[in-house]
């Protein structure tokens, strides 16, 4: 295997130069070799032996030989080759080729093959002698007024020849010339007037058309130029197995019809099977038999080895791609190896197959590149432009099936197990028998989550930060950037993220980086890398960059469902805060909660690591219970702060949340309840609440296509904080006129859950059943 093994590692040949590579390297270059320099298979003996054979002459018939070979072999290239070697020789064999995808049907393709060997052999049949006959026909049909110029004079030519006889007279005569000088002119004119016409018809017959005789006189006379020739004349028609079948019958009948023409060697090249079952239908299914007794030898392409064809490909890829092959872009030895004997080679059977690969990365790869380095992994990528090349329709299915794909939404117990591993062997089953087996090991190698169904081990989502971080196409965060060949919509790219971790350190430029992301509404964008990649993310840092994150997270804190950016963003904020040192880890959280007021991303971290509460039991907490209880204390102190701003707090998001937590660490509702009795003592107050105490979710029924909203209300708060009554009385004083949209649906929302909450009645009951719920902290669906 061309010492395969001792060069996966250094395929990709460094340039001298620190550019990024020969991005445009004969893009689509599937075109035949012209010079022997290129010949990469060393088919020169092979060159120099046809060339022999076809310059000798025969003087009797001619003669037909074949080059075979499969499509994508190199027989044009080997054409070219040989035309070069007869070159070479100064009075060696002359040489035309034919086009069969220029001719017509019977006559006219013997005419067309006529035409192009007189062509060749200058004689009153070539194509000079033929321009030189139109020319003399053109002049004659002029002078004999039958030309386009005369045409419309028609027979009054000899009145026109006349008439200007006379005006010459009437002419001279007004400039007082001689009379009898001016008779003489006009008596030459009138000669002229007979002479002219005769002088047409004489050009016009010198000029005879020698292709408007009848077939059989124009190959007699070119048989008589032929027997006369010193050299054979090779005639060469390609692409032969490209015809349609009736094209191909056709073909090969006229040149077995015209093949006893002296000294002409014709030379077929078309691969074996096409023209033969082209055949078949005209010989009983002979077509093999028939086209041996047309074909007096064949040149068939020497086998060119695998080894070869792998080594041209590896050579043409590391021009492309050589400065890419960087640990940066997720390049390893041992998996690249891996990718290019179980999942690239395979696909590749001769150069043309090798061209189209390599054409195909020339084409995507700058795509790819960023500023400091590709945006997606360079072995995926190479595997999947294979995929793209050679399975374009298994390519396309993975972009559609790209759940399944990448096991999204799966979790233990789930029970889709069966239906799953279904669904990949019938993706499997897609492509041709002989190639599934390559498909299988592609699947392993680009989406290990798939090895399960695939006899394989079992991929669990702590592996997704190694996979994004290595810009694998198995992670979600990178997968439609293979495949749609740009950032994401609503995406920041993997450059862009890189210079996010560079200026981590730095506060000024990190807060210009953010607000830059900020502008192009792309937070979300932003916390679901740092949640992905957080691995990445400088410790040292901690004293900027962890303040930042509490500021980012806190600007999320809007949605919470349960894969939100919000919560993205503060298990972000919590696994860096592990990865910072435990002996000032503790510090920098409680300076980032000073530095940024962030209660909501505060609440989280403490909630995560409160000794005393039951879920943490049996976890390992990163922050210790002094820092926690520190956390805590600064809590209160900053929610106390703004509640004396008015009725400042109405306007946060996360409300509802700030109560509890405020109840919770401070061990009494004293304090917040005496705050919400104070804000909503007038009805502006009352109705910038409302909106608080009802939450928006979505609900969907089986056989539905979409979901619906649906609303609960937390009357459990109203309960503990307000009081039922208190708030039902309050919202009977309240002036509905002046409330918007969104206050005046809260209202209706809130008063009737907090009148089924009141009733006790069979109503309120059957309701509770129906949200079930024993509490009836509403439902309702819209």
């Amino acid at each position: 295997m061309f010492s395969l093994l001792g060069r996966i590692g250094s395929w990709f040949v460094r340039s001298n130069d620190d550019g990024p590579g020969n991005q445009d390297f004969d893009i689509g270059a599937d075109t035949p070799i012209r010079a022997a320099k290129h010949d990469l298979l060393r088919r020169g003996s092979f060159t120099k032996r046809i060339a022999s054979i076809l310059s000798q002459l025969s003087l009797e018939e001619g003669r037909i030989f074949a080059i075979r070979g499969p499509w994508g072999s190199g027989k044009s290239s080997l054409k070219n080759l040989v035309i070069e070697e007869l070159a070479k020789e100064p009075n060696g064999a002359r040489w035309l080729e034919f086009n069969p995808w220029q001719w017509g049907e019977g006559d006219v393709i013997s005419k067309a093959l006529f035409q192009q060997i007189a062509g060749k052999l200058d004689g009153p049949l070539s194509t000079s002698a033929s321009k030189r006959a139109a020319m003399l026909r053109r002049y004659g049909a002029i002078l004999n007024g039958s030309g386009s110029s005369f045409k419309s004079i028609g027979k009054s030519v000899y009145v026109s020849l006349f008439l200007a006889n006379a005006s010459v007279v009437a002419l001279a005569t007004s400039y007082a010339i001689d009379l009898p000088k001016a008779t003489t002119v006009a008596s030459i004119l009138a000669g002229l007037s007979i002479v002219v016409p005769f002088l047409g018809r004489f050009l016009v017959y010198l000029g005879k058309d020698p292709w408007a005789e009848p077939l059989d006189k124009v190959r007699s006379s070119l048989e008589t130029s032929l027997r006369r020739l010193k050299r054979p004349l090779i005639i060469f028609v390609d692409d032969i197995d490209r015809l349609e079948p009736e094209q191909i019958r056709m073909l090969i009948r006229q040149i077995k019809v015209n093949a006893n023409l002296p000294n002409l060697v014709f030379v077929m090249l078309f691969q074996p099977s096409i023209v033969e079952s082209a055949l078949d239908p005209i010989t009983n299914n002979n077509g093999r038999e028939f086209l041996k007794k047309i074909v007096q030898a064949n040149f068939d392409l020497p086998a060119v080895p695998r080894s070869l064809v792998y080594r041209i490909m590896t050579t043409e890829l590391s021009q492309i791609a050589s400065h890419h092959a960087v640990p940066e872009n997720g390049f390893e030895s041992v998996r690249w190896g891996n990718a290019l004997i179980g999942c690239i080679q395979p696909f590749v059977g001769n150069l043309r197959d090798s061209r189209r690969y390599t054409s195909s990365i020339s084409i995507h790869l700058p795509l790819h590149v960023g500023v400091h380095s590709l945006e997606v992994n360079i072995i995926d990528f190479l595997c999947l432009e294979a995929l793209r090349v050679f399975e374009p329709d298994f390519h396309a299915a993975l972009f559609e099936r790209r759940d399944l794909v990448l096991q999204l939404g799966r979790f233990g117990g789930d029970g889709l197990e069966g239906e799953h591993k279904s669904q990949i062997n019938e993706l499997i089953e897609s492509v041709p028998d002989g190639r599934r087996e390559v498909i299988r090991a592609g699947l392993k190698l680009l989406f290990p989550k798939l090895e399960w169904a695939l006899d394989g081990a079992f991929y669990g989502n702590e592996w997704q930060s190694s996979w994004s971080d290595a810009k694998r196409v198995c992670s979600s965060l990178f997968f439609q950037r293979y495949f749609e060949l740009q950032t994401a919509e609503g995406d920041i790219s993997a450059n862009e993220f890189e210079d996010f971790i560079k200026v981590s350190g730095d506060r000024s430029a990190l807060d210009a980086t953010i607000a830059s992301i900020e502008e192009r509404g792309l937070l979300p964008a932003l916390v679901t890398r740092l949640d992905e990649s957080v691995k990445r993310l400088p410790a040292e840092n901690g004293g900027i960059l962890l303040p930042a994150m509490f500021r980012v997270a806190e600007k999320l804190v809007d949605d919470k469902a349960l894969e939100s950016p919000w919560v993205s963003a503060w298990r972000a904020v919590s696994w860096y805060i592990e990865a910072i040192p435990a002996n000032v880890r503790g510090d920098l959280t409680l300076t980032a909660l000073r530095e940024t007021g962030a209660l909501s991303v505060a609440a989280t971290i403490i909630h995560l690591n409160d000794p005393d509460a039951e879920e943490n039991a049996s976890r390992n907490l990163k922050l210790d219970a002094e820092t926690v209880s520190a956390l805590k204390s600064e809590w209160l102190r900053q929610i106390i702060d703004r509640s004396s701003n008015g009725m400042a707090l109405l306007s946060e998001p996360d409300l509802i949340s700030y109560l509890y937590r405020w109840r919770d660490y401070s061990g009494s509702t004293e304090a917040p309840h005496r705050w919400l009795e104070t804000a909503i003592g007038t009805n502006k107050g009352l109705a910038r609440l409302l909106p608080h105490l009802v939450t928006t979710g979505r609900s969907h029924t089986m056989g539905d296509l979409v979901s619906s909203a649906s609303y609960r209300v937390d009357v459990d708060l109203v309960k503990t904080f307000i009081g039922t009554e208190n708030l039902l009385s309050k919202l009977k004083k309240l002036p509905t006129a002046g409330l918007d949209s969104e206050q005046q649906e809260a209202f209706e929302r809130v008063e009737k859950a907090l009148k089924l909450k009141t009733k006790g009645t069979e109503e309120s009951e059957h309701y509770a059943r129906l949200v079930g719920s024993n509490d009836i902290a509403e439902d309702f669906e819209n």
